[in-house]
């Protein structure tokens, strides 16, 4: 079967220029086969969660994970903070709805107090995440709780002190400053979704952008350099090669993967390299 070769990048941050981190996805693709669209859909956006057949729900979970770590990269920074809202054994909700409209009430909470003092209106990505009981496999209940990644004009005692129902505080908030050292997001957003057996549901405030996805080149791979690639790790994980590949950006990480339907893949993690110092560009110009 004939393939060709595409690449998709994904470029984090506030705009393709202020974008300090990007990844790359390189992938073969059918020619003239309707399962191409689907393959390039799975790659250009996250799937939902659902119940899914268990090989569905993993993969599904994955894309999942890095959809999420990229719209993380993308819209937060070291001065945001990271959340974590629970219940007491008092305030537990019945079902995953209730603590769905006690989240809503927080966000709202939060929203009046931003108005109020005269600060810009909260940005937030959220993951809600929770367990049934389940008698026949021993599965305890999780009561539902949330991760929130905030962009907040407020102190933290004024972020945990929004999480009540009609003035009775719910359970325990706690606020923490993002600390972004390398790979520090991507494990905090794989946290948020550390357990693909329990249920997830997304929230995302109006102001959080996607990364930036440039057209997709075709043709820029060939297949035997995707193979030899993938299966000598010497040269996947070498920094000089994807350094000419990509000028003005650094390797963090690179895997690649085997489909039996349509061959190698591969995966690369990027940083933009910092200038040298006394300024400049070292490429000198912005990719």
């Amino acid at each position: 079967m004939k393939t060709y070769q595409r690449e998709r990048r994904y470029l984090c941050g506030r705009s393709a220029r202020a974008a300090q981190y990007q990844e790359v996805e390189i992938y073969p693709l059918p020619t003239r086969d309707p399962r191409s669209r689907e393959l390039d859909r799975q790659h250009a956006q996250a799937p939902p969660f659902r119940g899914t057949p268990k090989a569905q729900a993993n993969h599904n979970a994955k894309m999942a994970r890095k959809w999420f770590h990229r719209l993380a990269v993308s819209n937060f920074d070291r001065t945001d903070t990271h959340t974590t809202l629970t219940y007491d054994a008092e305030h537990r909700p019945a079902d995953p709805d209730a603590a769905w409209r006690d989240f809503r009430n927080w966000v709202r909470h939060l929203r009046e107090k931003c108005r109020a003092a005269d600060v810009p209106k909260p940005e937030l990505l959220a993951v809600m995440e929770w367990q049934d009981a389940d008698a026949e496999t021993g599965k305890k209940a999780v009561a539902p709780h949330f991760h929130v990644l905030l962009r907040c004009g407020l102190s933290r005692d004024e972020i945990e002190a929004c999480w009540h129902r009609k003035g009775v505080p719910l359970g325990r908030a706690n606020t923490d400053r993002l600390q972004l050292d390398k790979g520090s997001l991507e494990a905090l957003a794989n946290y948020m979704l550390k357990n693909p057996n329990r249920k997830h549901r997304y929230y995302r405030s109006r102001g959080i952008r996607d990364p930036v996805m440039p057209p997709p080149r075709d043709g820029r791979y060939t297949r035997r350099q995707v193979v030899r690639l993938a299966t000598d790790s010497a040269l996947l994980h070498s920094a000089d090669y994807w350094a000419r590949k990509y000028p003005g950006w650094e390797l963090n990480d690179a895997e690649a993967h085997y489909n039996d339907y349509l061959g190698w893949s591969i995966s690369l993690k990027l940083r933009r390299r910092p200038p040298p110092k006394g300024g400049g560009n070292p490429c000198g110009h912005c990719t």
